[in-house]
């Protein structure tokens, strides 16, 4: 009987809906919540140095904390400048490099319409000079029927 009720129980269960499983804002979420966690956990950190130095537990490392506070900003920045590059970087490269290729084809694409130009304006120089020798026949034919004509009057009106 116990066994009949859990199975029943079972089919009636209804799967669970797509719409309630974590998304892409769930994605965006986080990316806003590591720097947050970073910038609590680095105050933190600072808050206990600073918290330590006023009672005095760190006065016996004096010699060791000096050259850090006087080098920690700078290394501090060089560190987030180094970061920074490593992420941003590579996809900056990637849109500059895709963007080469993309010019690289247009350059191709541009040279290789300027050749087929270049063989239509001799086909249309070769085109010309045909025609031009064409005309050059009809004048000469037209000149020679007309001196057909004229010898043909003059021979026919002796």
């Amino acid at each position: 009987m116990l066994a009949q009720t859990q199975t029943k129980m079972a089919m009636n269960q209804q799967p669970i809906p797509q719409a309630s499983l974590p998304g892409p804002a769930s994605s965006g979420l986080k990316k806003a919540v590591g720097p947050a966690a970073g910038a609590l956990v680095g105050t933190s950190v600072i808050v206990l140095l600073v918290e330590l130095a006023r009672s005095g537990a760190l006065a016996q490392y004096s010699e060791l904390l000096a050259p850090l506070l006087g080098w920690g900003p700078g290394l501090f920045i060089l560190m987030g400048f180094l970061w920074l590059a490593h992420s941003y970087a590579p996809p900056l490269i990637e849109t500059q490099r895709s963007t080469a290729t993309a010019l690289q084809k247009l350059a191709d694409t541009v040279e290789h319409n300027s050749g087929n130009q270049h063989d239509l304006v001799l086909a249309m120089q070769v085109n010309s000079d045909k025609l031009e020798q064409v005309r050059n026949t009809v004048a000469d034919l037209q000149d020679h029927v007309q001196q057909l004509k004229e010898e043909w009057r003059n021979g026919r009106t002796r």
